[in-house]
């Protein structure tokens, strides 16, 4: 009770305060920052007294505080919020990264080279199938030829199936999960993005052709291989920076990684390099190839990084129009559901043909279901090269990703407490308030077993 009347009351102060500060401001936008900061950890603490995810109370709180509801922080505040989104997926990275043990990951890399063909590319086929069956429910098609709408089709499907190693990674942190589900869940969604990055690429050359929208195939293709291998060398040219001053300087560490992070975020967007593949790379090397010990600055990001998180989750849910959800429910729920049960289905096959352990054929598609960072860049670019269709796709893109951001924190959730690997690990996360809060999880183990 406590929890929803500060939550109340932090609203009326926005509301108050609001009238008194110009949204464009300095001060407008700093004042965001703190109410999403306290409004998101008071939603999160209140959605895990009822068994739910932190996570999905930060999101939620995005979701009412946003301009599509409430308008207690507004568009502009939002887009002068950038650099904390930014940087922010940058630490997710560099963290997620540094979780990738290749002794851990090589005995299942079977499973997850069998989860690309069966899961991630049979679930852009069916999506394929189901935007070309869809045609009269979605105005984008109206008086396209039959060749055009499947080229349409297959560059939305792409975009529908990238995963989001953000909120993966943090219900890992949240439940304090390790283990064979765990590293799998991890590696996946890593590998699936690279992959739907590559494939985009050829179906977006394809589509630009068959659609006529000038762009140069070429070019297209060059720009998107250096975005994936520059950000690749980048990010590994960066792993030896940060190990070189681990190992030479000692102190500091997490000061100057994150110093590190400040600037890939801003550079990143400048030079056509994507943030999270830059610092994924870096934390890759860290773990599995620099001579440096990299454990201490993972737990010390852990531990410090819940106040940049709480406004990211935040500033995600805001992206959720739900009046443009309410108009295209019909299409945004045969996706959703269509695009679940393609995962489902793709990964129990995989783990029947590699003979994976029963917690991986039973709960792992369920990693693949979450999105965020690619999904969004994807649809930025979608709408500058196609703008005769962008527009519409972008709207139908970003509500089926704000349904799946909502709902599979809740998925993942319990798929790691029932799997058995939740409460597994001993680092602090950053979705751990204090340790009377952790008492509140009911669905998750004894603290004895943590």
């Amino acid at each position: 009770m406590i929890a929803v009347l500060l939550l109340v009351a932090l609203g009326g102060l926005m509301h108050a305060a609001g009238t008194f500060s110009s949204s464009a401001a300095t001060s407008g936008t700093l004042l965001a920052f703190g109410y999403l900061l306290l409004v998101a950890y008071f939603a999160g603490r209140l959605l895990a007294r009822v068994g739910l995810p932190r996570l999905t109370g930060y999101l939620l709180a995005g979701v009412i505080s946003g301009p599509f509801v409430l308008e207690l922080v507004t568009t502009s505040m939002t887009g002068k919020l950038r650099i904390v989104n930014d940087v922010a997926t940058c630490i997710l990275g560099l963290v997620a990264g540094a979780e990738l043990s290749f002794d851990r990951v090589r005995p299942i890399m079977r499973t997850i080279r069998a989860a690309m063909v069966f899961a991630v590319i049979g679930s852009m086929l069916v999506l394929v199938g189901l935007l070309f069956a869809m045609r009269p429910l979605l105005p984008i098609f109206d008086g396209v030829p039959l060749l055009e709408s499947f080229a349409i089709c297959a560059v939305v499907a792409v975009a529908l199936t990238p995963q989001s190693p953000a909120i993966v990674l943090a219900m890992l942190s949240e439940t304090r999960s390790d283990g064979t589900l765990s590293q799998l869940v991890l590696a996946m969604v890593v590998v699936a993005d690279l992959v739907v990055v590559i494939i985009y690429s050829i179906v977006a050359a394809i589509g630009s052709a068959l659609l006529g929208s000038g762009v140069d195939v070429g070019a297209t293709a060059l720009g998107v291989g250096w975005e994936l291998l520059g950000s690749i060398a980048f990010g590994i040219a960066i792993g030896m920076l940060i190990g070189l001053f681990l190992r030479m300087v000692k102190t500091g560490a997490p000061l100057f990684a994150l110093m590190v992070c400040v600037v890939v975020a801003e550079i990143g967007g400048r030079i056509h390099l994507d943030p999270m593949i830059v610092m994924l790379a870096a934390g890759i090397w860290l773990e599995n190839v620099s001579r440096a010990d990299a454990s201490e600055l993972v737990h010390d990001f852990e531990a410090a990084q819940l106040p940049v998180f709480l406004v990211w989750f935040a500033l995600a849910g805001m992206r959720l129009d739900i009046y443009q959800l309410w108009v295209l429910i019909i299409p945004v729920t045969l996706i959703v559901v269509a695009r679940a049960t393609s995962l489902y289905l793709g990964m129990r096959v995989a783990s029947a043909l590699t003979q994976a352990p029963p917690t991986v054929a039973k709960y792992a598609w369920i990693g693949l279901v979450p999105q965020a960072g690619l999904s969004l860049a994807l649809i930025v670019v979608i709408q500058s090269t196609f703008p005769t269709f962008g527009t519409f796709a972008a709207v139908l893109l970003l509500s089926v990703l704000g349904v799946n951001q909502v709902i599979s924190p809740v998925l993942l959730r319990i798929a790691l407490v029932r799997s058995g690997e939740a409460g597994r690990k001993r680092a602090q996360d950053f979705a751990e308030h204090s340790r009377a809060d952790s008492s509140v999880d009911t669905a998750s183990p004894p603290r004895d077993q943590a």
